[in-house]
């Protein structure tokens, strides 16, 4: 086979090779086999799956290989979803995974209970599906933040946790008889010198009534039982 012969094939291959990539998405799109039959929701832990579904409003006809960008829309579209990924898995199924906003407190709102993010803000989650307890708090951002970061520094300290609540610009942490106050805008290096003093306190088996921490560089304990 002469040089000019094999350059024919292989630009005759690569014709054969792009029309196959232009021509078959159409074609596996009208193919009732590629035709969406399952939709696997992936992540959630207080969003209702089913609810999910419906909220991605997909069309009946909807094929595996059609473009993706207006699920994944619609899926960060929903109220509580912090970030969403949408994966193709031949030959009939989409995977929605979802990040759920943490809920950090319990508020009551119009006669109900309501959960509260990191901001304050109210979820659209059934308070039922949360499996732990969560403190009582107002729809404050500064005191929803301060929770978010307890929930993470210090899990013991935020499961004792029963109620925070605001007192002009200072904001309480109630746990049985203690209390805990801080400014708002309480700095991770005041969250971690109360867990520093909690746990000499707790070691030392010293009585406690509440932990003002309002001052720069320096805490006061109020010893004794309340």
């Amino acid at each position: 086979m002469t040089q000019r012969q094999q350059a024919l094939l292989a630009t005759l291959a690569v014709a054969i090779i792009a029309s196959a990539a232009m021509f078959l998405p159409r074609i596996m799109r009208k193919a009732a086999f590629f035709r969406v039959r399952e939709i696997e929701v992936v992540g959630v832990r207080y969003l209702d799956p089913q609810e999910v579904v419906r909220r991605l409003r997909l069309a009946s006809d909807v094929s595996v290989v059609d473009p993706i960008g207006s699920v994944l829309a619609a899926a960060q579209a929903i109220p509580g979803v912090v970030a969403a990924a949408v994966e193709r898995r031949l030959p009939a199924t989409l995977r929605v995974t979802l990040l759920e906003a943490t809920p950090v407190a319990l508020a009551s709102q119009s006669e109900r209970l309501v959960l509260l993010d990191q901001r304050g803000r109210v979820l659209p989650f059934d308070p039922a599906r949360v499996p732990t307890s969560l403190p009582l708090a107002e729809p404050d951002s500064a005191a929803a933040a301060l929770l978010a970061r307890v929930m993470t520094n210090d899990p013991a300290w935020f499961g004792s946790i029963e109620r925070v609540h605001r007192d002009g610009v200072d904001v309480l942490f109630d746990a049985g008889p203690h209390r805990i106050r801080v400014r708002a805008g309480a700095s991770p290096a005041t969250l971690r010198a109360i867990t520093a003093v909690r746990g000499y306190l707790e070691q030392r088996g010293v009585a406690w009534r509440e932990i003002d921490a309002r001052y720069q560089d320096r805490l006061f304990v109020r010893k004794g039982s309340a």
